[in-house]
């Protein structure tokens, strides 16, 4: 089976086999499954990602690379290593560590929970699994609403979701929807972003998941370094209850997938550019990976951010070529 995924949600990753990544910080998540990672890698990723797994040049050589890896992962300690580097809490309880952490730093008694993503997918894959958190303290829980009271916590994933005057007058958390791992970003442009915003003086805690994304963070933040703490990544509560084999047959059926066949899931960070410059995706690489898929007895799946991703990127004819398989 072939498709093209154009979703936030973590549910691929938790029936996927063997992950085909390049700059994005999807394979820092994939290691909270301890899975192969193949990094389709360019000059700049070979400078500067580190070496969760074995590196190709082109899905060309996707064949060879599988049989190293299926009969001697030699990347499992490697992993393991930036695992614990990437994520301060490895298990499921990422989640409630995160919502601990927010309602300690802002010492609000039984606040209410104000959830901030604009419906945004990506935003809402790291939000949401609050929610659960929130009910087991039963606090109240909003979502998309500006409340004027010092007892809301307001909590984004991403800086515009929080600037508006009347959220940004109480309490505010900046939660990241990627994990700042090391070789994920032209750091450069998110420097001069902080510097151009005055380092967003109106976030009271930026809730870090890990020591990477904590030194990248503080760095990034300056005089305002303090106001970074390490505490969870709750996407990856979803993750790894998604992993669960009580779970597996219901994504494989969602996803209309063969749930007897192993799955390769390719997560590009978008094409090459100067904002990502360890990107991969090129219609060639999804025309290649179809005839992978063709020719073998797997599952490929195509996983991009957003469903307009695909059109936003790639030409018309591409579109046209695989529109029977794109959800």
């Amino acid at each position: 089976m072939f498709k093209i995924v154009g979703k936030s949600e973590p549910n691929i990753l938790c029936i996927t086999d063997y992950l085909i990544g390049d700059m994005s910080d999807i394979n820092y998540e994939f290691l909270l499954l301890n899975r192969p990672i193949l990094l389709l890698s360019n000059d700049w990723l070979d400078k500067n990602f580190p070496s969760l797994g074995l590196r190709i040049s082109n899905v060309s050589e996707l064949s060879k690379a599988l049989d190293k890896i299926i009969y001697k992962d030699e990347f499992s300690e490697k992993r393991k290593k930036y695992l614990n580097q990437a994520f301060a809490v490895t298990d499921i309880s990422n989640a409630d560590v995160t919502l601990q952490t927010m309602l300690e730093a802002s010492q609000i008694d039984n606040p209410i929970l104000a959830l901030h993503h604009k419906n945004n997918i990506i935003y809402k894959s790291n939000l949401l699994p609050l929610l659960d958190s929130a009910r087991k303290l039963n606090l109240e829980v909003v979502e998309n609403k500006r409340l004027d009271t010092s007892k809301v916590l307001n909590v984004g994933a991403h800086f515009g979701c929080l600037l508006d005057p009347v959220i940004a007058k109480n309490y505010c958390v900046h939660l990241d929807h990627g994990l700042k791992g090391e070789g994920t970003a032209n750091v450069e442009i998110s420097r001069r972003d902080y510097l151009k915003n005055n380092f967003f003086p109106s976030v009271d805690l930026h809730v870090t998941a890990g020591q990477m994304g904590q030194i990248r963070t503080e760095m990034l933040l300056g005089p305002m370094k303090s106001k970074a703490k390490i505490g969870g990544y709750p996407k990856a509560t979803s993750i790894i209850k998604g992993a669960c084999s009580s779970n597996r047959q219901n994504i494989f059926k969602a996803f209309g997938l063969n749930p007897s066949l192993p799955v390769i899931t390719y997560a590009p960070a978008g094409n090459e550019s100067f904002e990502k410059p360890g990107g991969s995706l090129t219609k060639s690489i999804l025309s290649e990976l179809k005839n992978f898929e063709k020719f073998n007895d797997v599952n490929v799946v195509i996983k991009l951010k957003y469903p307009f991703f695909l059109q936003r990127t790639l030409l018309s004819s591409v579109r046209k070529k695989f529109k029977d398989i794109f959800l």
